[in-house]
């Protein structure tokens, strides 16, 4: 019985897979089966239709995957090498860059929040602050500068006065123009900076706080003796011969203002500096007439003591008398405040700003002249950050203080500060004045403040250099002309060559 292969169109034609042939019998022999297929095109199988949902796999070969395994391994072992090998062959730990910070004036707690910002903000870079004490403060400062800048305990950041730069000239690091101009100095900051921290076109240290002279008033003795509040040097002279009260025996009870005296009148150098500024005196100058007003100055305020008497030696120091609710005017800076506040929280007192002098030319400054037009010259006394030249960490340093002269960390440094005292310090922007200027304590400082220029006659600076030792020359000038009666021709020489030897001790211009 023989087989035949029965094929349809239907099957050739089909795109699915070739079904399985379906064989009958035939009587014709095996062979007639092969010719048949030799007739027929071969049948060849359609590949399966693409399946978008299972896409075909293919086999990753493993020398690709060894070779992937390989150079991750490399570039973890780099990692490695980089981040703990080459630190440790090049001796760096890589730990932040630490810069110890001189304080004064502020307490840690103060401080520490401040610098808690700033570390946040800039993780490589930490700060060590420390606050001094004011005793020999700019000779301990002055000896450490004098060490290497990697010692540990020399200063890469340091609080100074601003007469000092005659002292610290040769340790200071110039302000980059950079930092200038990003914290804007000359752009937002008081006019009295410009004169006293620049040397050669150069700001030699940065200001983070205003302060000055102002005229404290007693508001019971003022109300009770119907006097208004001085304008001029002969207002305040007039006002307080009327407030001065004495006993039977001529002793002062109540004082009109201290003034007059040197060792019992806390600022006495720094109005004497305000009144020689306003007289056009240059103490720097040998010239006749620059020494006749010198002169004047001295006669001038000696006279509250010589002539008027509203203040004498017997009394105690101007501060204590003043918080005793005994003295009508007294002169101070801002931080005088908190001293009163603590001696006497009862006290009724304000402030206003200082008296001024005619400018009138040839005005005598004892006498009083109603029409004159006055001056409008005030004293600045402040504190400034200066950074140490032979620093090796200078960059993080100026990054440090933009920091800190920035409105944002003034004002923190502020609000910190105020939350144990009366006030902060005084903001040194102009652009930040409006916010604190309500403050009837402050304002007398602040609206002055891009009026006032400093001298070397600044007082509470303890630098046992520049300031004390002017002092000392005028305060013998003083002291001769109240409590040893000797005239101009005595005072003067010997007042007008010790200006002279300090001038050249300190290359002072």
């Amino acid at each position: 019985m023989g087989y035949h292969i029965r094929v349809t169109d239907n099957e050739i034609k089909s795109p699915l897979p070739p079904r399985k042939m379906t064989i009958a019998s035939s009587d014709e022999p095996v062979d007639r089966v092969k010719a048949l297929d030799s007739v027929l095109p071969p049948i060849t199988p359609e590949p399966p239709a693409n399946n978008v949902l299972t896409p075909a796999k293919k086999e990753f070969p493993k020398k690709f995957l060894i070779a992937g395994i390989a150079g991750i391994v490399l570039i973890l072992l780099l990692l490695v090498g980089y981040k703990v090998l080459l630190p440790i062959l090049s001796g760096s730990k890589n730990e932040p860059v630490t810069i110890n910070y001189w304080g004064l004036w502020e307490d840690s707690p103060v401080m520490n929040s401040i610098i808690a910002d700033f570390e946040a903000k800039n993780p490589g870079i930490k700060v060590n602050y420390s606050m001094s004490q004011k005793t020999d403060y700019r000779t301990r400062l002055a000896g450490r500068l004098a060490k290497t800048g990697d010692d540990q305990d020399v200063p890469d950041v340091f609080r100074f006065h601003n007469t000092w730069i005659p002292m610290f000239k040769d340790n200071l690091a110039p302000v980059p123009s950079t930092i200038s101009t990003a914290i804007g100095l000359d752009a937002d900051f008081y006019d009295t900076y410009k004169t006293s921290l620049k040397s050669g076109g150069q700001y030699l240290a940065v200001p983070l706080m205003y302060d000055g002279l102002a005229l404290y008033y007693n508001k019971d003795l003022i109300e009770s003796g119907q006097v208004n509040l001085p304008k001029s040097w002969w207002d305040l002279k007039s006002a307080a011969d009327k407030l001065t009260v004495k006993d039977a025996e001529e002793k002062i009870k109540v004082a009109g203002v201290a003034m007059g005296l040197v060792d019992n009148v806390d600022h006495w150098s720094d109005i004497l500096g305000l009144m020689m500024k306003q007289n056009g005196v240059d103490p720097l100058s040998q010239d006749p007439a620059n020494v006749k007003k010198m002169q004047d100055v001295l006669t001038f305020y000696t006279m509250f003591r010589t002539q008027d008497h509203v203040w004498d030696e017997s009394l105690p120091s101007s501060t204590q008398m003043f918080a005793n609710g005994k003295l009508a005017f007294y002169f101070g800076p801002s931080w005088r405040v908190f001293n009163i506040n603590d001696l006497n929280k009862d006290l009724r007192y304000d402030i206003t700003t200082v008296p001024q002098l005619p400018t009138l030319d040839n005005a005598p400054i004892d006498q009083a002249n109603p029409d004159a037009k006055l001056t409008n010259i005030n004293w600045a006394s402040y504190w400034v950050e200066g950074v140490n030249n032979k620093s090796k960490h200078q960059a993080e340093a100026w990054k440090f203080l933009q920091y800190l002269a920035s409105a944002e960390g003034l004002e923190k440094m502020y609000a910190t500060a105020s939350q144990t005292r009366a006030f902060g310090e005084i903001y040194p922007r102009k652009s930040m004045a409006a916010k604190i200027i309500t403050n009837t304590k402050i304002k007398p400082y602040v609206s002055v403040a891009n009026d006032a220029s400093s001298w070397y006659l600044s007082s509470e600076t303890h630098d046992s250099g520049l300031n004390d030792n002017m002092a000392k020359y005028f305060g013998d000038a003083i002291n001769s002309i109240v409590l040893k009666s000797q005239g101009m021709e005595v005072v003067m020489p010997s007042l007008t060559q010790g200006i002279n030897q300090l001038k050249i001790q300190y290359q002072l211009k």
